[in-house]
């Protein structure tokens, strides 16, 4: 009996990719959702990290507060979170009861970024004392010669009440302390900078990595830092435990 080599080869190769494209449809996406500046360190390398983990990804930049909710409510795998847990937890949680519960989140810390103070490039301020900039960011100083600028108005400029690097500076720098009354909100901490560039007067501590356009970044007596973390819900385990393998590996 003949065998159909090229008959048998064609039928080996059709099951394969079909095995491969039912493999790929199946296949689960690991959902990380938060910063704006962790999704800006991770998207560059999301090829590179699907391949190292073998799991597809999405990555989703809506915010510290909101990743937190995402994964506490389900809609996420895992939170992409700047500033502290508790912190941004308890911001959230004040803009909505109940949002986010921090009880079974555990925390893999990646690294520390720096938080730059920006201004509209008008404000004519070149540095600031730890002491002037709390007078900048609590509204005691309401024009910008009070703190050795020019003569215009302070317009502070912060991302929602979640915001990263919002909950990290009224922790470090103001110690607890409430922002100015007048202060602009922005939805998202992604935008910021570009509004900073357009707007005379203003200004916002913002996380490097979301610094861009025509800004004045301020010197500061004192640097200011924050964590940006990994928060998943009990022992990862799974695709979630190599996407966190992964992600641990490539951002240092």
């Amino acid at each position: 009996m003949k065998t159909n080599y090229n008959s048998v080869l064609l039928k080996w190769t059709s099951a394969l990719v079909c095995a491969l494209a039912l493999t790929q449809a199946n296949a689960q996406t690991v959902r990380l959702h938060g910063s704006a500046a962790l999704a800006k360190t991770l998207e560059p390398q999301k090829a590179a990290l699907e391949s190292q983990s073998g799991v597809k990804l999405e990555i989703v930049s809506n915010g510290a507060g909101r990743g937190l909710a995402d994964l506490s409510g389900g809609q996420a795998e895992i939170a992409l979170l700047a500033g502290p847990l508790k912190g941004v937890a308890a911001a959230m949680n004040a803009d909505k009861a109940g949002s986010v519960d921090i009880a079974d989140m555990r925390e893999i810390p990646l690294i520390n970024v720096k938080i730059a103070f920006i201004t509209h490039p008008s404000a004519g301020v070149k540095s600031l004392t730890d002491a002037q900039l709390r007078d900048v960011l609590t509204g005691k100083a309401t024009n910008w010669k009070e703190v050795g600028g020019a003569d215009l108005p302070i317009k502070l400029v912060l991302g929602f009440g979640a915001d990263g690097s919002r909950v990290t500076v009224r922790e470090t720098v103001l110690q607890g302390a409430d922002y100015s009354k007048s202060m602009i909100v922005r939805n998202t901490s992604k935008d910021i900078s570009m509004v900073i560039a357009q707007l005379p007067g203003s200004c916002s501590p913002l996380a490097v990595q979301n610094v861009e356009g025509n800004v004045t970044t301020v010197a500061l007596e004192k640097e200011i830092f924050m964590p940006l973390e990994l928060v998943v819900k009990g022992e990862p385990a799974g695709d979630i435990k190599k996407v966190i393998q992964a992600v641990t590996a490539s951002v240092k």
